[in-house]
């Protein structure tokens, strides 16, 4: 019996280390589809177009969107945690900490590719930027191990204004958008179509990832058992 617990508890640790290591890849997709989007000049979602704007606005290059991208980051993990910490955890840690790095590696792959200033090249550049942040979030969702800090303001917005999600999400949404605007960021058609096709591409990739995830250490933890 004793052994059993104790390869539970091993087991629960390596699934543990697991959960952060694929929450690690969903975070290093979405940090490469922020520079990849970002590169193309069509227009930024609504998360990157803050991240965008405040660049423009200090006079930082492309280049340094990595930086940029952490600055805003931790300031929103600042402001979340004086608001309501509850939503603060190690989620929102492994999201931002690495996020930045990622995009600035993006950055450097987009660079290594040579997309031409073509407008064919730059469509393709943004449609693996909004990929792969859809993709990355997606996993990053169903890895369930916490919020991003935006996702956590969001909650914060439900909370306050005791409405559902998605009418707090609306809510951000349209002030970032505006205020990565009025900053400098760019918008454009991508900025339309990322906000009409985000939710359902995000939901169908978190719930995909959740059916592997899950089946996976349900097996795992079967094989424990019957030990």
């Amino acid at each position: 019996m004793n052994n059993t617990i104790e390869k539970l508890k091993k087991k629960s640790n390596i699934n543990f280390l697991i959960r952060i290591l694929i929450s690690l890849i969903g975070v290093a997709f979405v940090g490469f589809g922020i520079a990849f989007n970002s590169a193309a000049m069509l227009g930024n979602d609504a998360v990157a177009i803050i991240y965008d704007g405040i660049r423009n606005a200090f006079g930082f290059q492309l280049s340094e969107l990595g930086m940029i991208t952490n600055v805003v980051n931790y300031s929103i993990i600042i402001i979340a945690f004086i608001l309501n910490k509850k939503y603060i955890n190690i989620g929102t840690f492994i999201y931002t900490i690495p996020m930045g790095t990622f995009v600035g590696i993006g950055s450097k792959i987009h660079e290594y590719m040579h997309f031409s200033n073509i407008l064919e090249s730059r469509i393709l550049s943004s449609v693996l930027g909004c990929s792969m942040t859809f993709l990355g979030l997606g996993i990053f969702i169903a890895i369930d191990i916490g919020l991003d800090p935006f996702t956590s303001i969001h909650m914060i917005v439900r909370d306050a204004i005791k409405s559902q999600y998605k009418t707090a999400r609306v809510i951000c949404d349209v002030t970032s958008v505006s205020l990565g605007f009025i900053l400098g960021g760019k918008a454009g058609i991508v900025t339309v179509i990322a906000a009409l096709i985000a939710g359902p591409s995000i939901q169908f990739a978190s719930e995909f990832f959740k059916k592997v995830f899950v089946l996976n250490i349900k097996l795992n933890n079967d094989d424990i058992l019957e030990c």
